[in-house]
């Protein structure tokens, strides 16, 4: 018989009726119905229904109360953003300022007044600064003279998401810090300065990998740039980055380690110490929100030991889950919280499981199966919610996580004592320091050759909400088997749960996938025009008119959740602007081997650019096309005079344009994109169409043999 603990009931609930507020309200009607229908099962298969009824409807009656708690916060985050036309905003910084690897500095603001009126409920919005001066610490009052941002809507393929919308976008023009004698603001400061004066010592010391790991692991600054950290996303080791439950497990367990020789063995001490000084620690980066979540996991964990009694690991996670939706429903929705449970679930529930079936001789051998039964167990739930929002699939996080986790551990537990040294002994940290940038650099090594093995990783199309509901009630079957083992027997057949999945992966991937002969998609930018082409025999064709950074950067993630991993040719008309910051977007995402750049900025090499990219770089003339002929295809593309950016596009089955005022040729199926007003005219072989990007969002054309169509899922 299956039994479950009442506050894994009551979790389960809570969480499913804070997710449905950001459906629809019939969603969430189907969800009770679903989780009612479970409950019935559940309660036909125990000893005690009478009792574990009364536990059920308990459980099921919490559900509409974290809806609706779950929805005002949702509500009061969309209704509460601050007016388009405002231009003077005071408030609190609740995070230390962070340049951005692409220039500016940015911080959250909770913002009190607009315009000098009071606000009746604090707004959270992200200030963007023009360069990359310090801004304000944590806790300071500061007032922000600026303008609001305009808001990218969510019409590409992987930009929807669940939940509150993002915090508003105030452009700041100038920034003034007013007095403030806070508690937090006076920690800010201190806090600021600290970490100002490692960094300022370190920098001489330290090489820029080994810079980039004191900054992200130890001080929560950013400064790798898009390349680095696609790196570590394409290897499936970018949660490392992030400082939340690894991070705070390593501190408390080096802190219980030099603390736990001060109390005995049972004393309470031994336990809220080494607590204490994580929570220290923790406050010392400012309670980032991905750290302040895995304290509390921390803490239920340390209570639970405190306590004496046997609490099993569902019940310590139920707990965990429980705690953060209450404090905060708006948690269920953040990606880092999700993938964190679901890769402490898998440890637990998959991981363990797998390292007890271990039989080899041989401590060395033993230990290293453990540890990839271990990574395999995290990582495989991970992995289904990482390619659902990520769109990256990567088969070597398997592999890198064996390597890079012990790794990143070694280093956080080295750079903190290099720290100290660094500020008490200046020449021991000195000798030290070659070390640390060794070891940098050797796990950079490790991670770029892992990266460029064939089949390494991959973008792909989000999965189905089907595939990753089945996904969900086939864990929750692992795991209901694993808490129950005692109940259902010692043996079971492990393999069995992992070739479901398998097999459902498979058939829904590959009856998911749309056949084409050529795809022309369009997705959305604020600034310019972008078109992806896919054809045989000519291969894919990224071509970008008259855009910027950010436009680069949004269209990149956008075909990298259409499942596009290669460019064979990229090419960059007209005007582009910030350059360096469209080609690492493109190379960080897609790899494309060709790229043509107007001949004024086709320097070499191109400032701020990789060096590994450099020999990719071609020039384009001012009236230059780049031009490919196939039997079955023709495209060119480039500058076509004073016309300005154009391409033309012939196959077999579809004839299209693109350029200022672009006609549609009547003659057979294709397509016209006028790239000054955005529109777009298709003719298919069942009707004549004209779309707005704005409207419609991304939009693609496909042929197949003599048919064209437009595609009723951008994302395929």
């Amino acid at each position: 018989m299956i039994r479950l603990r009442l506050v894994t009931l009551v979790a389960l609930t809570v969480i499913a009726g804070a997710l449905s507020a950001g459906t629809t309200r019939a969603s969430a009607i189907l969800t009770f119905a679903v989780l009612a229908g479970l409950g019935a099962g559940y309660l036909a298969q125990t000893r005690h229904p009478p009792v574990n009824l009364i536990r059920v409807v308990l459980a099921l009656s919490l559900f509409w109360p974290s809806f609706a708690m779950a929805r005002r916060v949702v509500q009061s985050s969309a209704s509460g953003q601050l007016p388009p036309d405002t231009s003077i905003v005071t408030g609190i910084a609740r995070t230390p300022s962070v340049a951005r690897s692409t220039g500016g500095t940015m911080f959250e603001l909770s913002a009190v007044t607009a315009d000098g009126i009071p606000i009746g409920r604090p707004v959270t919005v992200q200030v963007q600064m023009p360069d990359r001066r310090t801004g304000p610490t944590f806790g300071q009052q500061v007032r922000v003279m600026a303008k609001m941002g305009t808001a990218s809507p969510a019409l590409n393929p992987g930009e929807d998401r669940l939940g509150p919308p993002p915090a508003g976008l105030f452009l700041a023009r100038d920034i003034q810090t007013l007095p403030s004698h806070s508690l937090a603001s006076w920690w800010g400061r201190l806090t600021g300065y600290a970490r100002d004066l490692v960094e300022l010592h370190a920098r001489p010391l330290l090489s820029y990998k080994a810079f980039g790991f004191l900054e992200e692991l130890l001080l929560h600054r950013r400064l790798f740039g898009t390349v680095d950290r696609h790196l570590f996303s394409i290897t499936g080791t970018s949660h490392l980055l992030a400082i939340s439950g690894l991070h705070l497990s390593l501190v408390f367990a080096v802190m219980s380690m030099l603390l736990g020789l001060m109390f005995s063995e049972r004393s309470t001490g031994r336990t809220l110490a080494p607590l204490v000084a994580t929570f220290v620690y923790l406050a010392f980066i400012d309670f980032p929100l991905s750290a302040d979540r895995a304290f509390v996991m921390l803490c239920v964990l340390a209570v639970t030991r405190m306590s004496g009694g046997h609490v099993g690991r569902l019940a310590s996670l139920s707990w965990a889950a429980l705690v953060l939706t209450a404090v905060d429903p708006a948690s269920v929705f953040d990606i880092g919280l999700q993938l964190s449970f679901a890769s402490v679930a898998g440890l637990s529930f998959i991981g363990e499981p797998l390292s007890h079936l271990v039989r080899v001789s041989g401590r060395l051998a033993r230990g290293l199966l453990s540890s990839l039964c271990s990574t395999t167990g995290a990582s495989l739930p991970a992995a289904a919610l990482a390619v659902s929002t990520f769109h990256v699939l990567a088969p070597i996080a398997l592999l890198a996580n064996i390597v890079a986790i012990p790794a990143v551990s070694l280093l956080l537990i080295g750079l903190l004592t290099w720290s100290v040294f660094l500020l008490t002994i200046p020449s021991l940290a000195a000798l030290v320091a070659p070390v640390l940038n060794g070891a940098s650099s050797i796990l950079f090594g490790c991670l770029e050759l892992l990266g460029r093995i064939p089949g390494s990783h991959r973008n792909v199309p989000a999965p189905s909400p089907f595939l990753l509901l089945s996904l969900g009630i086939l864990f929750g079957v692992v795991i209901l088997s694993v808490d129950n083992r005692q109940r259902l027997g010692q043996r079971r057949h492990a393999g069995v749960p992992v070739a479901a999945a398998a097999i459902l992966v498979s058939l829904v991937w590959a009856f998911g996938t749309v056949p084409f002969d050529t795809r022309v998609t369009f997705p959305v930018v604020e600034q310019g025009s972008v078109i992806l082409v896919h054809t045989k025999g000519i291969g894919t064709w990224l071509c970008l008119f008259n855009t910027d950074g950010k436009a680069a950067n949004r269209a990149a993630r956008a075909l990298a959740a259409l499942g596009v991993n290669t460019l064979d040719v990229v090419v960059v008309a007209g005007s582009p602007a910030d350059l360096p910051d469209q080609l690492d977007a493109l190379f960080g995402l897609l790899a494309p081997s060709h790229v043509y750049l107007p001949s004024q900025y086709a320097c070499t090499p191109i400032p701020g650019l990789d060096t590994r990219f450099q020999s990719t770089i071609a020039s384009l003339g001012t009236n230059e096309m780049v031009t490919v002929e196939t039997g079955s295809a023709t495209i060119r593309a480039g500058n076509a005079g004073q016309s300005g950016p154009t391409l033309a596009l012939v196959t077999a089955a579809l004839v299209g344009r693109a350029g200022p005022a672009a006609s549609l040729s009547a003659n057979s199926p294709g397509f016209a994109y006028d790239t000054s007003t955005g529109m777009i005219q298709v003719l298919t072989t069942d009707a004549a169409s004209s779309l707005s990007l704005t409207q419609t969002g991304c939009i693609s054309v496909f042929t197949r043999g003599s048919r064209c169509w437009v595609a009723s899922d951008p994302r395929r």
